[in-house]
């Protein structure tokens, strides 16, 4: 089901105000932020609501200051991302004509744009996904933005 950018927000609003407990770095670039109470799955734990950056290029900002890219050495996303939680997240955009994302955490950008390093992107490459209670998931990808079930994903 395809949705558009003020229903992003209305998905995102239970965690505005939060901060991630925990922001890990992935396999290449892949980002991921825990928010809310833990909740153990498959004997690892994670937040109630969960977002992963993945198939993206994606930019750290810190007010008008560079941080960290998704081409950045590991260190330097490391260090630069754990800033993430000790910001709460404030709001969250996405732009329907360039499909970038901003999720802004204070005074910190994270700005989430198409991968570049894609040759033919198609409806199974996502951008970001956000896992809500209740088995749902909203993506972002080539298509824009959807909200299904994670027992499709």
């Amino acid at each position: 089901m395809k949705t558009v950018a003020i229903d992003i927000r209305e998905h995102f609003r239970p965690i505005v105000g939060l901060r991630p407990w925990r922001v890990s770095l992935g396999v290449g670039s892949f980002l991921t932020f825990d928010f809310g109470r833990k909740v153990k799955e498959d004997h690892h734990l994670r937040g109630e609501w969960y977002l992963w950056i993945y198939q993206a290029n994606w930019s750290l900002r810190h007010r008008d200051r560079k941080l960290a890219d998704s081409d950045s050495r590991r260190t330097i996303i490391e260090v630069a991302t754990q800033r993430l939680e000790e910001a709460e997240l404030t709001s969250v955009s996405f732009d329907p004509q360039t499909s970038v994302t901003e999720f802004q955490f204070g005074e910190f950008y994270l700005l989430v744009s198409p991968a570049d390093y894609l040759d033919s992107p198609d409806d199974r490459d996502e951008y970001w996904l956000f896992f809500m209670p209740g088995n749902l998931v909203l993506t972002a990808g080539p298509d824009g933005v959807s909200l299904g079930s994670s027992d499709q994903s």
